[in-house]
């Protein structure tokens, strides 16, 4: 995010990035509005709960608000609140700095198609979950203790690059205040191909409100990260939801 890294990556590149501003104090306040509206398989400008590249945010109304707003904050006791987990840091900054890297990579590389022949470029690989091609949600339907094969051994690289996985849970995307997100273990979580497992309708460690209701049914998300090796690496994305809705 600095000067530095601008001037290597960016303002070397070309008339286009030669007249991109140097900054003085903070970045472009509009940017994570922008960074929703990239087709990375995330999907964020669908639902800005689900947390993507701009961030994650929660509906309410502010004070000075007549209506609600998608925006960050949230009540002092955890129900609602747009602040991710990382790296035992919680803050609504880590809803965007958790993707940090890739989002750069991405920035710099949109400038190199601008001053090179696409064989000389990286472009981002293509990623595909159990068959199924193009960004949209793979959704899934699950029981507690039901053990669910993912496989993306499928994803493509239009640069014929080696490919890297990375699976993980969000645990706090679509977070509605009411319980708990369900709790799910992954078993290779950087394989191509893994075996997923709901352990708990509920997962009450992640959230210390133990007084919370599980409802019958609630709802997982986890994401699938592909990387590939050329330079900058490029990363994109599927999310998967777990519809779950049997009793532990």
């Amino acid at each position: 995010m600095s000067n530095e890294w601008l001037d290597r990556n960016i303002r070397a590149k070309g008339p286009l990035g030669a007249a991109y501003p140097r900054h003085m104090f903070i970045m472009e306040g509009d940017t994570p509005s922008f960074l929703g509206l990239i087709p990375n398989g995330l999907n964020h400008a669908e639902t800005p709960g689900w947390g993507g590249w701009g961030g994650r945010y929660v509906r309410r109304t502010p004070a000075g608000e007549a209506r609600p707003i998608w925006t960050q904050g949230g009540d002092s006791f955890m129900r609602v609140t747009s602040a991710d987990t990382i790296d035992g840091r919680t803050s609504d900054q880590a809803t965007i700095w958790r993707w940090r890297e890739a989002f750069q990579n991405d920035f710099a590389a949109r400038m190199d198609w601008t001053v090179l022949p696409f064989a000389k470029a990286n472009h981002p690989p293509r990623p595909v979950v159990n068959g199924v091609s193009g960004v949209a949600p793979v959704v899934i339907h699950a029981r507690v203790g039901q053990i669910i094969p993912l496989d993306a051994s499928a994803s493509s690289d239009p640069d014929g690059q080696r490919l890297t996985y990375r699976w993980f849970a969000y645990a706090e995307a679509g977070f509605d205040g009411r319980a708990p997100n369900p709790a799910v273990s992954i078993a290779q979580p950087t394989a191509a191909r893994t075996t997923i497992t709901v352990t708990a309708r509920c997962d009450k460690s992640w959230l210390d409100l133990p007084q919370l209701p599980c409802p019958a049914e609630r709802q997982a998300q986890l994401i699938l990260a592909v990387t590939d090796s050329g330079t900058p690496a490029l990363t994109r994305y599927r999310r998967i939801i777990l519809e779950v809705s049997d009793d532990d």
